[in-house]
């Protein structure tokens, strides 16, 4: 019965034809982030000379070859960088030169101290109720921070796997449209309902949609891995999170970052399959399913990036939306909390409630149309 309804629904050109698609955009896109970078075996090797630990000696020497000597060297340049994200990393909070050479030795000679200041200032603009939290989680980071060759690469993935999560939201969105509508449409729900399996049958049919959602988020994940390891090295995912958001919580790596994006956007999949199996099955229309579930991923996409909510409430909604899961690397930096718990996570909880309401609904709709 499993197997019927796998082939039913995966083996097919759809299906097929979209992951290998999917696949040659990440390639493309992940290649194109490597080619834009020229000689970068070259770059990656100078590099290294200063790569790993970044502790204060290392950044005061950066800052003073650069600011003082006005070298070009690229070994000095992701020295230099570590210390503008200070300063240029929400600018006018108590750092605000605009010009390197107007960078004091205190910034390098003191930095995890002037890092840790405007983490404080930062948590001074959230509200009240959670401020004690955000202190309690500054305190648990550790330092010094790391950060390896060719780590703005990874940084650069991170931006790039947002945009084809979100295009695996919006396909998995189409495949779950037809879930149980099809079935529908053409007559034969009836003849499901009829047979002694049919309950079970219901559950089996959202199956094939969290595997396809799991098979395209896999393969764009590992590819970027891969080619972008292939040039830089797997070490570089050793990288603290912090080189690409600074100000932020935990003691994340890169490579735990995008692991933090992988999971969520697995929960995301299984929370749009339970929320599109239930749309499926009440309106019994492929197409208005289809339409309530894209009108769904606008309304997020107009709401989070073109719009400022007044209100906390907003907030819990839209954290709620499939989408949003696509989106968590957007709420790594800064000092978010909702729920009491850092707002990534809250977006991670809010998709498993979601999958949670929704496949209740759904048992419940089914239970009762066949009684």
């Amino acid at each position: 019965m499993i197997y019927q309804e796998l082939k039913r629904r995966l083996f097919t050109r759809y299906v097929f034809f979209s992951i290998i698609g999917l696949l040659l955009l990440t390639c493309v896109l992940t290649l194109r982030i490597i080619a834009i970078n020229e000689n970068l075996h070259e770059v990656i090797k100078e590099e290294s000379v200063y790569s790993g630990k970044m502790t204060e000696d290392k950044l005061w020497l950066g800052l003073e070859k650069v600011r003082d000597e006005k070298s070009d060297e690229i070994k000095y340049k992701p020295l230099i960088a570590f210390i503008s994200r200070l300063v240029y990393s929400y600018p006018g909070v108590i750092y605000n030169e605009n010009k390197l050479t107007k960078f004091p030795d205190y910034y390098a000679k003191n930095f995890y101290e002037c890092w840790k200041k405007k983490s404080t200032a930062l948590i001074e603009k959230i509200p009240k109720n959670n401020k004690a939290k955000a202190l309690e989680e500054l305190d648990k980071v550790k330092t010094p921070f790391y950060q390896y060759e060719g780590y703005y690469l990874w940084t650069e993935s991170f931006n790039m796997l947002k945009v084809i999560y979100l295009i695996i939201i919006f396909m998995v969105t189409f495949f779950a449209a037809s879930t149980y509508s099809d079935s529908m449409e053409d007559g034969s729900m009836e003849i499901m309902y009829a047979t002694v399996s049919g309950k079970k049958m219901m559950g089996i049919r959202l199956l094939p949609v969290m595997i396809y959602g799991l098979l395209l988020t896999l393969a764009t994940t590992l590819c970027t891995v891969l080619i972008l390891g292939s040039a830089t090295g797997l070490q570089t995912l050793k990288s603290s999170l912090k080189v690409f958001a600074l100000f932020s919580i935990g003691n994340f790596t890169l490579g735990s970052g995008i692991l933090l994006m992988f999971v969520s956007e697995l929960l995301g999949v299984l929370s749009l399959t339970t929320i599109m199996g239930w749309l499926s099955y009440k309106t019994a229309s492929t197409s208005l399913a289809t339409s309530i579930g894209i009108g769904i991923n606008i309304f997020y996409i107009i709401m989070a990036l073109f719009i400022k909510l007044p209100w906390k409430f907003f907030q819990f909604i839209l954290n709620a939306l499939p989408l949003a899961s696509s989106q968590i690397i957007n709420e790594v930096s800064g000092f978010q909390f909702d729920m009491g718990i850092w707002r990534p996570y809250a977006v991670m909880t809010s998709m498993v409630v979601m999958f949670i309401a929704f496949g209740i609904l759904l048992s419940y709709s089914v239970c009762k149309k066949e009684l």
